[in-house]
Protein backbone atom coordinates (compact mmCIF):
# COMPACT_ATOMS: atom_id res chain seq x y z
CA UNK A 1 0.00 0.00 0.00
CA UNK A 2 2.02 3.29 -1.00
CA UNK A 3 1.93 6.68 1.06
CA UNK A 4 -1.38 8.01 -0.59
CA UNK A 5 -3.74 5.33 0.80
CA UNK A 6 -2.05 5.73 4.62
CA UNK A 7 -2.90 9.19 3.99
CA UNK A 8 -6.47 8.66 2.82
CA UNK A 9 -6.71 5.96 5.49
CA UNK A 10 -5.73 8.35 8.34
CA UNK A 11 -7.56 11.39 6.78
CA UNK A 12 -11.05 9.11 7.04
CA UNK A 13 -10.24 7.42 10.47
CA UNK A 14 -10.12 10.81 11.54
CA UNK A 15 -13.31 12.00 10.01
CA UNK A 16 -15.18 9.32 11.31
CA UNK A 17 -14.23 10.05 14.78
CA UNK A 18 -15.17 13.42 14.41
CA UNK A 19 -18.42 12.76 13.61
CA UNK A 20 -18.73 10.06 16.82
CA UNK A 21 -17.37 12.49 18.56
CA UNK A 22 -20.21 15.36 17.29
CA UNK A 23 -22.81 12.60 17.53
CA UNK A 24 -21.90 12.46 21.47
CA UNK A 25 -21.81 15.72 21.76
CA UNK A 26 -25.83 16.12 20.54
CA UNK A 27 -26.91 13.08 22.68
CA UNK A 28 -25.21 14.88 25.52
CA UNK A 29 -26.96 18.52 25.07
CA UNK A 30 -29.97 16.52 23.88
CA UNK A 31 -29.44 14.65 27.28
CA UNK A 32 -28.68 17.53 29.44
CA UNK A 33 -31.48 19.65 27.87
CA UNK A 34 -33.95 16.72 28.75
CA UNK A 35 -32.69 16.56 32.44
CA UNK A 36 -32.59 20.09 32.69
CA UNK A 37 -35.79 20.37 31.89
CA UNK A 38 -37.19 17.31 33.29
CA UNK A 39 -34.99 16.52 36.39
CA UNK A 40 -37.08 15.38 39.14
CA UNK A 41 -40.05 13.94 37.52
CA UNK A 42 -37.89 11.45 35.87
CA UNK A 43 -35.98 10.52 39.04
CA UNK A 44 -39.21 10.44 41.01
CA UNK A 45 -40.22 7.62 38.32
CA UNK A 46 -36.89 5.58 38.75
CA UNK A 47 -36.84 6.08 42.48
CA UNK A 48 -40.55 4.80 42.42
CA UNK A 49 -42.29 7.65 44.20
CA UNK A 50 -44.83 7.67 41.90
CA UNK A 51 -46.44 4.70 39.10
CA UNK A 52 -46.97 6.33 35.65
CA UNK A 53 -49.93 4.80 33.79
CA UNK A 54 -49.11 3.47 30.30
CA UNK A 55 -50.56 5.14 27.04
CA UNK A 56 -52.20 8.27 28.67
CA UNK A 57 -51.29 11.76 28.87
CA UNK A 58 -52.42 14.21 31.58
CA UNK A 59 -53.70 17.88 31.25
CA UNK A 60 -55.28 17.88 27.91
CA UNK A 61 -58.53 19.59 27.48
CA UNK A 62 -61.54 19.23 24.81
CA UNK A 63 -60.55 22.26 23.75
CA UNK A 64 -58.05 25.01 22.66
CA UNK A 65 -57.13 28.56 23.87
CA UNK A 66 -57.49 30.25 27.08
CA UNK A 67 -60.15 30.95 29.55
CA UNK A 68 -61.21 35.26 29.11
CA UNK A 69 -58.84 37.53 31.82
CA UNK A 70 -62.33 38.76 33.74
CA UNK A 71 -66.27 37.65 33.53
CA UNK A 72 -65.48 34.40 32.88
CA UNK A 73 -67.54 32.17 30.61
CA UNK A 74 -69.20 28.39 30.52
CA UNK A 75 -66.62 25.71 29.74
CA UNK A 76 -67.48 23.66 26.36
CA UNK A 77 -69.29 20.38 27.29
CA UNK A 78 -66.30 18.29 28.84
CA UNK A 79 -63.93 20.78 28.27
CA UNK A 80 -61.71 20.09 31.09
CA UNK A 81 -62.01 16.24 31.61
CA UNK A 82 -60.81 15.81 35.38
CA UNK A 83 -63.92 17.71 36.71
CA UNK A 84 -65.29 15.86 39.30
CA UNK A 85 -68.64 16.63 40.80
CA UNK A 86 -68.84 15.73 44.96
CA UNK A 87 -72.46 15.06 46.26
CA UNK A 88 -72.05 14.94 50.27
CA UNK A 89 -74.93 13.57 51.95
CA UNK A 90 -77.40 14.13 48.95
CA UNK A 91 -77.49 17.91 49.79
CA UNK A 92 -74.04 19.58 49.24
CA UNK A 93 -72.31 19.62 45.94
CA UNK A 94 -68.39 20.30 45.72
CA UNK A 95 -65.89 20.35 43.10
CA UNK A 96 -62.99 18.32 42.67
CA UNK A 97 -60.65 16.98 40.03
CA UNK A 98 -59.38 14.07 39.30
CA UNK A 99 -55.45 13.76 39.64
CA UNK A 100 -54.88 9.88 38.84
CA UNK A 101 -57.08 6.94 38.14
CA UNK A 102 -58.16 6.07 41.90
CA UNK A 103 -58.32 9.61 43.64
CA UNK A 104 -60.04 13.09 43.80
CA UNK A 105 -58.54 16.23 45.31
CA UNK A 106 -60.71 19.09 47.05
CA UNK A 107 -60.91 21.16 49.98
CA UNK A 108 -60.73 19.61 53.23
CA UNK A 109 -63.33 22.30 54.70
CA UNK A 110 -66.22 20.96 52.93
CA UNK A 111 -65.57 17.18 53.75
CA UNK A 112 -65.51 17.22 57.60
CA UNK A 113 -67.19 14.94 59.34
CA UNK A 114 -68.53 13.21 55.89
CA UNK A 115 -68.16 9.04 56.01
CA UNK A 116 -67.18 7.41 52.52
CA UNK A 117 -70.58 6.06 51.91
CA UNK A 118 -71.72 9.17 52.30
CA UNK A 119 -69.88 10.83 49.27
CA UNK A 120 -70.64 10.17 45.49
CA UNK A 121 -68.25 11.09 43.02
CA UNK A 122 -69.26 12.25 39.24
CA UNK A 123 -66.52 12.12 36.40
CA UNK A 124 -68.05 12.88 33.12
CA UNK A 125 -70.41 15.09 34.52
CA UNK A 126 -70.82 18.46 32.69
CA UNK A 127 -74.83 19.60 33.41
CA UNK A 128 -75.45 18.64 36.90
CA UNK A 129 -78.68 19.78 36.74
CA UNK A 130 -79.95 17.09 34.42
CA UNK A 131 -79.15 13.28 34.51
CA UNK A 132 -76.50 12.03 32.56
CA UNK A 133 -76.41 8.34 31.81
CA UNK A 134 -72.76 8.25 30.48
CA UNK A 135 -71.19 10.02 33.27
CA UNK A 136 -69.52 8.13 35.72
CA UNK A 137 -70.87 7.38 39.18
CA UNK A 138 -68.45 6.44 41.84
CA UNK A 139 -68.38 5.02 45.22
CA UNK A 140 -65.42 5.66 47.84
CA UNK A 141 -63.61 3.85 49.64
CA UNK A 142 -61.91 6.30 51.93
CA UNK A 143 -61.55 10.45 52.62
CA UNK A 144 -58.34 11.37 53.43
CA UNK A 145 -57.82 14.54 54.93
CA UNK A 146 -54.24 16.92 54.83
CA UNK A 147 -53.15 15.82 58.96
CA UNK A 148 -52.20 19.50 59.15
CA UNK A 149 -55.51 20.91 58.44
CA UNK A 150 -56.88 23.77 60.30
CA UNK A 151 -60.76 24.47 59.73
CA UNK A 152 -60.11 27.78 61.83
CA UNK A 153 -57.25 29.20 59.64
CA UNK A 154 -58.01 26.91 57.07
CA UNK A 155 -54.48 25.98 56.48
CA UNK A 156 -53.59 23.07 54.71
CA UNK A 157 -57.05 22.65 53.44
CA UNK A 158 -56.77 19.76 51.17
CA UNK A 159 -58.25 15.95 50.95
CA UNK A 160 -58.20 13.07 48.79
CA UNK A 161 -61.04 11.02 47.96
CA UNK A 162 -60.24 7.17 47.09
CA UNK A 163 -62.30 5.88 44.74
CA UNK A 164 -64.14 1.91 44.98
CA UNK A 165 -62.68 1.28 41.74
CA UNK A 166 -59.92 2.46 39.15
CA UNK A 167 -60.63 4.85 36.75
CA UNK A 168 -60.87 4.13 32.89
CA UNK A 169 -59.29 7.29 31.16
CA UNK A 170 -61.75 8.21 28.11
CA UNK A 171 -62.47 11.31 26.01
CA UNK A 172 -64.86 13.03 28.97
CA UNK A 173 -62.75 11.56 31.97
CA UNK A 174 -58.52 12.54 31.90
CA UNK A 175 -56.96 13.31 34.94
CA UNK A 176 -55.17 16.81 35.32
CA UNK A 177 -51.01 17.29 35.78
CA UNK A 178 -49.59 17.80 39.34
CA UNK A 179 -47.16 21.22 39.31
CA UNK A 180 -43.89 20.94 37.88
CA UNK A 181 -41.46 20.51 41.09
CA UNK A 182 -40.44 23.83 42.11
CA UNK A 183 -42.38 25.87 40.20
CA UNK A 184 -44.95 28.94 41.61
CA UNK A 185 -46.12 30.05 38.72
CA UNK A 186 -46.31 33.83 39.91
CA UNK A 187 -47.18 36.18 37.56
CA UNK A 188 -48.90 33.59 35.49
CA UNK A 189 -52.42 33.98 34.33
CA UNK A 190 -54.53 31.11 36.47
CA UNK A 191 -57.65 29.02 34.99
CA UNK A 192 -60.27 28.76 37.57
CA UNK A 193 -62.53 25.87 36.97
CA UNK A 194 -65.36 24.50 38.92
CA UNK A 195 -69.29 24.69 39.96
CA UNK A 196 -70.78 26.95 41.78
CA UNK A 197 -73.45 26.37 44.48
CA UNK A 198 -76.84 25.67 43.92
CA UNK A 199 -79.14 28.78 44.77
CA UNK A 200 -82.82 29.30 44.48
CA UNK A 201 -84.97 32.03 43.32
CA UNK A 202 -82.96 33.48 41.11
CA UNK A 203 -83.92 34.28 37.31
CA UNK A 204 -82.81 31.54 35.16
CA UNK A 205 -80.68 32.27 31.34
CA UNK A 206 -83.97 31.41 29.68
CA UNK A 207 -85.34 34.20 32.12
CA UNK A 208 -87.95 32.20 34.42
CA UNK A 209 -87.38 31.99 37.51
CA UNK A 210 -86.12 29.22 39.66
CA UNK A 211 -82.87 27.34 40.55
CA UNK A 212 -79.88 29.31 39.01
CA UNK A 213 -78.46 27.73 36.01
CA UNK A 214 -74.88 28.83 36.18
CA UNK A 215 -74.18 26.37 39.00
CA UNK A 216 -75.47 23.65 36.47
CA UNK A 217 -72.41 23.97 34.26
CA UNK A 218 -69.30 24.71 35.24
CA UNK A 219 -67.48 27.88 34.25
CA UNK A 220 -63.93 29.57 33.54
CA UNK A 221 -61.92 32.03 34.97
CA UNK A 222 -58.54 33.70 34.19
CA UNK A 223 -57.19 35.94 37.02
CA UNK A 224 -53.52 36.78 37.83
CA UNK A 225 -51.56 33.93 40.18
CA UNK A 226 -50.13 36.23 42.89
CA UNK A 227 -47.11 36.28 46.04
CA UNK A 228 -47.66 36.97 49.19
CA UNK A 229 -46.49 40.83 49.63
CA UNK A 230 -49.47 41.23 46.80
CA UNK A 231 -51.64 38.67 48.44
CA UNK A 232 -51.60 40.58 52.09
CA UNK A 233 -51.42 44.45 49.99
CA UNK A 234 -54.90 43.63 48.15
CA UNK A 235 -57.17 43.06 51.26
CA UNK A 236 -56.27 39.51 52.56
CA UNK A 237 -56.07 38.37 56.59
CA UNK A 238 -52.30 37.43 57.50
CA UNK A 239 -54.70 35.17 59.62
CA UNK A 240 -55.60 33.36 56.04
CA UNK A 241 -52.77 33.35 54.38
CA UNK A 242 -50.54 30.67 55.13
CA UNK A 243 -46.97 29.14 54.45
CA UNK A 244 -48.31 27.29 51.49
CA UNK A 245 -51.06 29.48 50.58
CA UNK A 246 -51.50 31.26 47.00
CA UNK A 247 -54.04 33.77 45.83
CA UNK A 248 -55.73 34.90 42.47
CA UNK A 249 -56.73 38.34 41.64
CA UNK A 250 -56.51 41.76 40.52
CA UNK A 251 -54.78 43.92 43.52
CA UNK A 252 -57.26 47.07 44.27
CA UNK A 253 -60.30 45.19 42.80
CA UNK A 254 -62.81 43.10 45.00
CA UNK A 255 -62.35 39.48 44.77
CA UNK A 256 -64.98 37.76 42.16
CA UNK A 257 -64.59 34.57 44.00
CA UNK A 258 -66.80 33.29 46.47
CA UNK A 259 -66.93 31.17 49.74
CA UNK A 260 -69.11 28.82 47.86
CA UNK A 261 -66.24 28.05 45.43
CA UNK A 262 -64.77 26.04 47.43
CA UNK A 263 -63.27 23.14 45.69
CA UNK A 264 -62.66 25.19 42.30
CA UNK A 265 -58.82 24.50 41.15
CA UNK A 266 -56.49 26.58 39.77
CA UNK A 267 -54.77 25.73 36.51
CA UNK A 268 -52.06 26.91 35.06
CA UNK A 269 -52.03 26.40 30.48
CA UNK A 270 -48.51 25.74 29.71
CA UNK A 271 -46.79 26.89 26.52
CA UNK A 272 -47.63 23.25 24.67
CA UNK A 273 -51.61 23.67 26.42
CA UNK A 274 -51.09 20.88 29.04
CA UNK A 275 -52.40 21.96 32.31
CA UNK A 276 -51.17 21.94 35.43
CA UNK A 277 -52.83 22.08 39.10
CA UNK A 278 -51.66 25.11 40.99
CA UNK A 279 -54.21 25.19 43.65
CA UNK A 280 -57.31 24.77 45.20
CA UNK A 281 -59.69 27.79 46.69
CA UNK A 282 -60.88 26.94 50.46
CA UNK A 283 -64.23 28.72 51.68
CA UNK A 284 -63.15 31.87 53.37
CA UNK A 285 -63.44 33.60 50.01
CA UNK A 286 -66.08 36.24 50.41
CA UNK A 287 -67.36 37.97 46.47
CA UNK A 288 -68.96 41.23 48.78
CA UNK A 289 -67.94 44.55 48.24
CA UNK A 290 -64.39 44.27 50.45
CA UNK A 291 -61.42 45.14 48.07
CA UNK A 292 -59.61 41.51 48.10
CA UNK A 293 -58.12 38.63 46.21
CA UNK A 294 -58.92 34.71 46.79
CA UNK A 295 -56.83 32.74 48.95
CA UNK A 296 -55.85 29.23 47.49
CA UNK A 297 -53.78 26.06 48.82
CA UNK A 298 -51.19 25.16 46.81
CA UNK A 299 -50.54 21.93 45.92
CA UNK A 300 -46.66 22.07 45.19
CA UNK A 301 -45.75 22.15 49.24
CA UNK A 302 -48.25 18.91 49.26
CA UNK A 303 -46.63 16.60 46.66
CA UNK A 304 -45.02 14.62 48.82
CA UNK A 305 -48.03 14.00 51.02
CA UNK A 306 -49.58 13.02 47.81
CA UNK A 307 -48.20 11.06 45.98
CA UNK A 308 -47.46 9.22 49.70
CA UNK A 309 -51.19 8.61 50.14
CA UNK A 310 -52.09 7.46 46.44
CA UNK A 311 -49.14 5.04 45.87
CA UNK A 312 -51.56 2.43 44.86
CA UNK A 313 -52.76 4.75 41.98
CA UNK A 314 -50.98 5.19 38.35
CA UNK A 315 -50.12 9.18 37.62
CA UNK A 316 -50.81 9.64 33.61
CA UNK A 317 -47.69 11.94 32.45
CA UNK A 318 -47.18 14.83 29.89
CA UNK A 319 -45.58 13.60 26.58
CA UNK A 320 -41.68 14.51 26.21
CA UNK A 321 -39.96 15.75 23.95
CA UNK A 322 -37.15 12.32 23.89
CA UNK A 323 -38.94 9.80 22.21
CA UNK A 324 -36.36 7.13 24.18
CA UNK A 325 -37.21 8.58 27.29
CA UNK A 326 -40.90 8.75 26.30
CA UNK A 327 -41.28 4.94 25.75
CA UNK A 328 -39.24 4.26 28.88
CA UNK A 329 -41.31 6.52 30.96
CA UNK A 330 -45.05 4.97 29.70
CA UNK A 331 -43.02 1.50 29.49
CA UNK A 332 -42.68 1.65 33.33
Amino acid sequence: MNRSCYYLLAALAIALQLLDQAALAEQRTRDSSFFARYPRRFLDVLLGKFRPCLNCVCGKSNRGGTARFLGGEYTDTHEFPWLANIHVRNNLLVSGILINDRYVLTAASQLLGATPPEIKVALGEYDRCHIDVSSVNMSVDAVILHPEFSYEARAHDLALIRLSRSTQFERRVQPVCLPEPGATYLGQVGTLTGWTEKSSSIRSENGTDGVDSRSCRPRKLGLPILGRRECLKSGVKPSNYHEESGCVGVVGYNSILCQNDAGTSVLHRSYNGYYDLVGMLSDINNCNDTVGTAVFTRIGPHMNWIYHKTRDACYCLKPLEVPEIKSLMFAY
